[in-house]
């Protein structure tokens, strides 16, 4: 699977199909004002499959302008299983939002939204440290616990 974020396909740069790809949407909150040291984060992301296009043909064999089924089920119901049963790195939880089909000359794109939601709490920090910015993939490994336990203590 590719990481990608703002992709542009054109006929000159498609990808050897089909190709899967995830890529991060948007992350939201809404902290307190009262305690803003810890509370939940909504992330948005995706995950697209594109399959190689393909219409009907008719009993000649020239094609129709009627895109062929595409078994989205099948598709659906694996990704699913395989999420369901994955436990993520920082104890997110993972929701299925929706899935969109587009058919198009370059390819047929079938896009999974998910949340993934998380209690986000402030990094322990050393004040005699000078202050620098390290990224990391996964949340604060001090937030990876149960959710009924205090993760900031």
């Amino acid at each position: 699977m590719l990481a990608v974020s703002e992709v542009t396909i054109t006929k000159a740069n498609v990808p050897t199909l089909p190709l899967a790809m995830v890529a991060f949407i948007r992350g939201t909150a809404n902290p307190p004002i009262s305690n803003p040291d810890m509370f939940e984060i909504t992330d948005a992301f995706l995950v697209e499959f594109w399959l190689e296009p393909a219409r009907y043909k008719r009993a000649n064999g020239t094609e129709t302008p009627f895109w062929s089924y595409y078994d989205y089920e099948s598709v659906r119901d694996k990704l699913l299983t395989c999420i369901a049963g994955w436990e993520t790195p920082g104890g997110e939880r993972i929701a299925y939002r929706e899935l969109v089909i587009d058919a198009e000359e370059l390819a047929v794109t079938l896009t999974f939204r998910f949340t993934a939601t998380f209690r986000w709490c402030p990094l322990k920090v050393d004040h005699g440290e000078p202050f620098k910015i390290d990224f990391n993939l996964c949340t604060a490994s001090e937030c990876c616990v149960p959710e009924e336990a205090d993760p900031c203590l």
